[in-house]
């Protein structure tokens, strides 16, 4: 018999308790309301959205976007897009953009592989998956697939701001004038990226009120509404097998007093998923964060023509 998809809510807002439901693929929907998600803090004031190729909603109907027919967006499945500035000046080395948990997460047989993957995708993602509260983060500037910075008066209001229209590559914003800029970092994303890896390029740029961002961090590893993770060389993960009964967070953050871990958050993003959450494999009861998730036997990850993967971690 067919099981039903997962029905998802999206959430978001400036803080872990202080969330809003986040209109997904709002693009599709005809009632006069903006097409993003606002926050204003002390720190940040910005604009969030969130589009989901298969998304299921509340009442059971699958839906899409029309930001997946862009050309640039061909085999994207999912999409946070954020448009905004800091208020205070902070160093692009310590605003961190990724994941947060309330709780070690239940990992899957063939982790030590999608780690070694994101580490590849992103060489500056560091992570602690075992500490009470887990987390992975990189730096933002260096971890964006889609990045654009431009100069504005900090008196001015934002930009308009079109989530279905293509943006290009653009880092003169962060730069007092475009002789400034380096030259490794004149056109594409992979410069940008190969660039800030080095600390020392992160901490000699600083995002102020004067700097407009826009990125868009969308990939399409994430299958919906399958709710499966697939990864090049044919190896995929059934995320609903391991869903701890927790959220699944997304966070910009400032990187924590010591320099390691997570600190004062921006923004956040959370996907939660109310049909999983009484699931058998469920981990801690609700309410209790801090329980270690219910051991239970994983299933084994394959790769096309070779043996299981082990649950190594490293």
């Amino acid at each position: 018999m067919h099981q039903p998809h997962p029905k998802f809510k999206v959430l978001a807002g400036s803080s872990y308790d202080e969330l809003k439901e986040l209109p997904v693929n709002a693009d599709m929907k005809d009632d006069g309301s903006p097409p993003y998600f606002e926050i204003k803090t002390a720190d940040f004031e910005g604009r969030i959205v969130g589009n989901i190729k298969g998304f299921v909603d509340q009442t059971g109907e699958v839906g899409t976007s029309k930001y997946f027919d862009r050309k640039d967006r061909v085999g994207t499945t999912w999409s946070i897009q954020v448009q905004g500035r800091f208020l205070k000046p902070v160093t692009a080395n310590d605003v961190l953009f990724g994941n947060t948990f309330s709780q070690p997460p239940r990992m899957p047989w063939g982790t030590s592989v999608a780690l070694q993957f994101a580490s590849f995708i992103d060489p500056t993602l560091s992570h602690d998956l075992t500490c009470e509260r887990p987390w992975a983060l990189s730096p933002m500037i260096s971890t964006m697939p889609y990045f654009r910075a431009v100069h504005q008066s900090p008196t001015a209001p934002l930009p308009a701001f079109d989530p279905l229209a293509e943006f290009d590559e653009d880092v003169s914003g962060l730069f007092k004038d475009s002789s400034a800029v380096p030259k490794a970092l004149l056109s594409t994303a992979s410069q940008r990226k190969k660039y800030f890896q080095n600390e020392t390029h992160r901490k000699e740029v600083e995002f102020t009120s004067e700097t407009v961002l826009h990125v868009d961090f969308a990939y399409g590893y994430f299958q919906f509404p399958e709710l499966c993770l697939s990864l090049p060389g044919g190896i995929s993960f059934d995320l609903k097998k391991y869903w701890c009964n927790q959220p699944a967070r997304f966070v910009c953050c400032e990187r924590a007093p010591g320099g390691t871990g997570p600190g004062k958050v921006f923004f956040v993003v959370q996907f939660d998923i109310p049909d999983l959450g009484n699931h058998k494999s469920s981990g801690s009861p609700k309410g209790s964060e801090t329980n270690s998730p219910r051991k239970t036997t994983p299933q084994p990850i394959t790769v096309p023509g070779e043996k299981a993967l082990g649950d190594d971690i490293d």
